[in-house]
C-alpha cells in the first residue's frame, strides 16, 4: 500500500464518520504502518492552517475534551476504532510507551481543563503539556509541563498557565514510569563525518592563531555544517573539550618561559615598531600575505604607519610542530594604490623596495636576536628568516582565547560548551535549547549573560530557573538578561 492510497482511505473513513463539516486533514506512513487524522485551523484572512492531532491508526483519541465540547466524543471514538482495523498492527515498543504516557496525562489535565499533548524530544525522552494558540502566528504552541525524566522543565511556564499541581502531579508520575529513552539511530553518514572534523579542529587548535570559539570557522572539509544530529554534534565538542581541558593541564607542567613565549615577546616589540606580526596566519603563504595587507589596512585606517609585516602559515606551523625550523615571510605592506603600481615599477623603484624590504627583514633579525634566538637569513630581501634553534611549537591558550565578548546563533548553539576554556570572556549571548542549557555551562570570567528565546512567554517562563541556574554556574556574574523580540528583562546578581 502506497502513502497516498491510506491517505484516501483515511480521509474516506474521517468522512463518512465526522461528516464534511469538520476542517480535517490527514498524513499517513505507509511503511510503519501509522496514520493521523488532524483538525485543522484555518485563518479566514490568510488561509493560514493551525494543525493539531486528533488521533491515529493506534486507536488513541487525543483531542478528547475538544470532541466533548461539539458533541462528538462517540463519533471520534467510532472513527478511532475503525482507523484500528484499517491499518491493524501491534504497537512497537516506542508506541506502548507514547500511548501510556498519553492515557496519565489525559487522566492528570482534562479534570484541569486542558486537552493532553505528548511529543518525543531529541533526547529520546517525552515531554507532557497542553496547545496554547497564538492567534498572531496562526498556530498552536506546545507548552512543556514535565518530562519523563521526571522533572518540570519550566515552573514558570506551569504557573502562567495555572497548572503548578498538575506539572508536578505529571513528573511524579512519570518519573516513577521508570521510562529509559531509545534514540532513533544516528544518521551513518554524518556519524563518519565525526573522526574528520575532531580532528580538523584539533588541527587548528594545535597551529594557535585562532581564538577556541572561533576554530570552526576554518576547517575546511570535512565541514562541521555537515553535522545536523544534535548527539553527533554533542560528541564532537565533547571530544574537542576533552582535548582542551587535558591541554589546561598539561600547560601548568611547561617551563616558565618557552620559546613561542619568546617569540610573542619579540612579535609585540615589532606591533609596538609599525609591524604587522602574526602566528599560523592563513593556510598558505599567499593567504599570509592577504591577512597581513587586511590588518596593515585596519591600523593604518587608526591612523597609525605600518613599517612591514612578518609572519609564518599554517603549513609553517605544521612543520614546527615536528620540531623544524619555523620559517618566517616579511616585508612591505604596500597599500592598494602601491599594489597597482608594481608591475610599472623602474629598476630604480624595484631597487629600492628590496632595500626598504631588507631593512625590515634587518629589524625583525635584530629583535629576534634580543629575545634569545639565532636566526638565518643572509640579507637579501628575497630569502626568508629562519628562526634559530629550531622547537617544537606550541602556545599557551592563554595568548590566544582572548575573547571578551561572543554572541551565538541559534544553529550553534552546541558551542557554548567552549565557554568554559574562554578566560577573558566577559559577555555572552546564545539560545538554550535541548541541545544545551545553563546547566552544561560554566565560566569563571563571565560576568554578562543574554538568553535568547522566541517567544516573550518563555522568555518569562524561564527567567526563575535560569537565574539559580546561572549563580551556580557563573560565580563571577553580575547580570543576567532574558530577550524574546522586544521584550527584555535584566536581573541584577
Amino acid at each position: 500500500m502506497e502513502n497516498e492510497e491510506l491517505q484516501g482511505q483515511l480521509r474516506q473513513a474521517a468522512r463518512e464518520v465526522l461528516g464534511e463539516e469538520l476542517e480535517l486533514g490527514v498524513v499517513a506512513w505507509a511503511s510503519s504502518p501509522r496514520g493521523y487524522v488532524n483538525v485543522d485551523e484555518v485563518d479566514p484572512d490568510s488561509g493560514q492552517v493551525a494543525v493539531r492531532t486528533l488521533m491515529s491508526t493506534l486507536g488513541e483519541v487525543r483531542l478528547r475534551l475538544w470532541a466533548k465540547e461539539r458533541g462528538l466524543l462517540e463519533q471520534v471514538e467510532t472513527l478511532a476504532k475503525r482507523l484500528v482495523a484499517l491499518v491493524p498492527h501491534a504497537p512497537s515498543e516506542k508506541e506502548q510507551w507514547e500511548l501510556k504516557v498519553l492515557a496519565l496525562a489525559q487522566e492528570v489535565l482534562e479534570p484541569a481543563g486542558h486537552d493532553a499533548v505528548v511529543e518525543w524530544r531529541g533526547s529520546g525522552h517525552l515531554e507532557v503539556g497542553v496547545h496554547t494558540f497564538d492567534k498572531d502566528e496562526w498556530r498552536f504552541q506546545f507548552e512543556a509541563l514535565a518530562t519523563t525524566r521526571g522533572d518540570v522543565p519550566e515552573s514558570g511556564r506551569a504557573r502562567r498557565l495555572g497548572l503548578v499541581a498538575q506539572a508536578l502531579e505529571l513528573a511524579a508520575k512519570l518519573g516513577a514510569l521508570g521510562f529509559q529513552p531509545t534514540p532513533d539511530p544516528e544518521p551513518e553518514d554524518e556519524a563518519a563525518l565525526v573522526p574528520g572534523v575532531v580532528e580538523a579542529v584539533l588541527e587548528q587548535f594545535e597551529y594557535a592563531h585562532h581564538p577556541l570559539n572561533r576554530l570552526f570557522d576554518y576547517l575546511g572539509m570535512p565541514d562541521w555544517d555537515d553535522i545536523y544530529d544534535d548527539r553527533l554534534q554533542r560528541r564532537v565538542l565533547e571530544q574537542v573539550c576533552a582535548h582542551v581541558r587535558a591541554r589546561a593541564e598539561e600547560e601548568k607542567t611547561w617551563p616558565d618561559v618557552i620559546p613561542a613565549d619568546r617569540l610573542e615577546a619579540a612579535f609585540d616589540v615589532l606591533r609596538a615598531r609599525g609591524f604587522v606580526a602574526e602566528m599560523s596566519a592563513s593556510t598558505t603563504m599567499s593567504g599570509g600575505w592577504e591577512v597581513s595587507r587586511e590588518l596593515a589596512d585596519m591600523r593604518r585606517e587608526q591612523g597609525e604607519t605600518i613599517v612591514g609585516t612578518v609572519f609564518f602559515d599554517q603549513q609553517d606551523a605544521a612543520s614546527a610542530m615536528k620540531g623544524h625550523p619555523l620559517h618566517l615571510a616579511y616585508g612591505l605592506v604596500n597599500d592598494e594604490e602601491d599594489d597597482g603600481r608594481e608591475e610599472e615599477f623602474t629598476a630604480e623603484e624595484d631597487a629600492k623596495v628590496s632595500e626598504d624590504a631588507a631593512a625590515v627583514g634587518r629589524i625583525i633579525v635584530e629583535v629576534l636576536r634580543e629575545h634569545g634566538f639565532t636566526p638565518e637569513w643572509s640579507g637579501d630581501a628575497h630569502s626568508p628568516i629562519t628562526l634559530k634553534p629550531a622547537f617544537v611549537w606550541r602556545r599557551r591558550r592563554a595568548r590566544v582565547d582572548t575573547t571578551e565578548t561572543w554572541s551565538l546563533g541559534e544553529g550553534n548553539r552546541i558551542l557554548a560548551l567552549l565557554v568554559e576554556f574562554l578566560p577573558k570572556l566577559r559577555a555572552f549571548e546564545f539560545f538554550p535549547g535541548d541541545t544545551v542549557g545553563l546547566r552544561d555551562l560554566r565560566s569563571d570570567s563571565l560576568r554578562e549573560l543574554t538568553l535568547r528565546y522566541e517567544r516573550e512567554e518563555d522568555a518569562k517562563d524561564a527567567l526563575d530557573t535560569v537565574v539559580a541556574q546561572a549563580r551556580e554556574r557563573f560565580p563571577a556574574l553580575g547580570s543576567l538578561t532574558v530577550r524574546a523580540g522586544g521584550f527584555e528583562q535584566t536581573v541584577e546578581l
